[in-house]
């Protein structure tokens, strides 16, 4: 289990899967939710999805070590664009990242699958290389914060859900 060890400050946003990664037969239906396709389905462990909508941050080549109502665990690349001068100019940064989501929920919105839980909880961890934005201890917006995770910058997104209308 992660220990968060400093009380943070908020980025970015959700996390809309982009791609389908297989789940085990008998494990809970649970997912990363941000950007949903209602008219999709509920994709669990995602090789790649866009935690912001936009597709200027995209968790990539994903590997999940655990995936279940107990959270998930993975490796892979976070690939963010620096929004400067703008968010269409800005350099792409390209860093891995540790990623930890739990605290799975039913979805508020009547319009997201009724049998489907989604992850309340994530952070993103830096070990080897952070965005200049993500300052531990500083906050971006509410439910998004910027903490220290196993010794590594990291955001913190509380209060997820995903947006199915």
């Amino acid at each position: 289990m992660n220990r968060l060890y400093t009380v943070p400050l908020a980025v970015l946003a959700w996390f809309g899967a982009t791609a389908v990664g297989a789940a085990d037969p008998g494990d809970p239906v649970v997912a990363l939710g941000k950007c949903y396709d209602p008219g999709g389905s509920v994709v669990q462990r995602p090789a790649t999805f866009a935690y912001n909508c936009d597709n200027t941050g995209v968790l990539q080549d994903m590997v999940w070590s655990t995936w279940g109502a107990d959270g998930a665990r993975g490796t892979g690349t976070d690939s963010s664009v620096q929004c400067q001068p703008n968010c269409a100019q800005g350099t792409r940064l390209v860093n891995p990242v540790v990623v930890h989501a739990w605290n799975p929920q039913p979805a508020k919105d009547a319009a997201c699958p009724p049998d489907a839980r989604y992850f309340s909880d994530l952070t993103i961890a830096y070990p080897q290389g952070v965005p200049p934005w993500i300052t531990p201890g500083t906050q971006w917006s509410p439910g998004t914060d910027f903490v220290t995770v196993d010794g590594a910058p990291a955001v913190h997104f509380s209060g997820l859900g995903p947006f199915c209308s």
